[in-house]
Parts: structure tokens; sequence; C-alpha cells
């Protein structure tokens, strides 16, 4: 698993590492399954999450498997930041976020900015 937790300003922050995930849909799943695993196990509403899908490919498979773990990790996440969408990833990112009804969830071009935010 890629994915692991962190400290920013003595906050704990779940790095969900969906990067350079290619068109074999597989492999992220693998990665989604892994960290639903750890996740399920926290507090519910208690966990704060940077998603960094730099490079992974805006396939429909990927949106729906980004989509549908979305809805599957809400009772457990607090904040969403994301990271590294371009082009139209930002479209994706859009209709992910409507899809999963979460309004704590916001995209940025900068980690650093991503992580003070998640723990302002």
């Amino acid at each position: 698993m890629k994915s692991h937790w962190f400290t920013h300003q003595g906050k704990r922050v779940w790095f969900a590492d969906y990067s350079h995930f290619g068109v074999e849909s597989k492999d992220l799943q693998k990665e989604m399954d892994e960290i639903f695993e750890v996740l399920s196990r926290e507090k519910p509403g208690s966990v704060l999450t940077l998603i960094d899908v730099t490079g992974t490919r805006g396939t429909p498979e990927n949106f729906n498997l980004m989509r549908a773990m979305a809805v599957r990790l809400n009772p457990y996440v607090r904040k969403r930041a994301v990271i590294g969408l371009t082009g139209v990833q930002k479209t994706f990112f859009d209709l992910i976020n409507k899809a999963s009804g979460d309004k704590n969830y916001i995209r940025f071009e900068d980690a650093e900015a991503a992580k003070n935010w998640l723990v302002e």
C-alpha cells in the first residue's frame, strides 16, 4: 500500500496516494480496499485526508472507483483535500464531489496549502 499516516502541525492526516494509476483499475481498487481496511477502524467523522491523484488516468472506471470510495468513506472522514488535478480531472473531481454529497472536499494546487486547510 502506498498510502499512509503522517503528522502535520501536530495532527494526524491520512495520505491517500492515488497517484500514477493508469487504465488498469484493479491496482487502484486494491489500494482503495487496503485504505478502507485502515480507515474503517477509525472513529466516525475523525479522519483528515490528503488525496493525491497526480498522473492518474481519468478513465470512466477510475472515476467510478473514486466516486464509490468517497461515498464508502464518508462516515469516517471529516475533511478531504485533493491535489494533483489537471485538465479534465478537475471536472471528474467536481462530479465525484457532487456525487459523494461531501461538502468538506476541496481541491488545491499546492500540497502545503491543502495540509494547512485540513488541520485548521
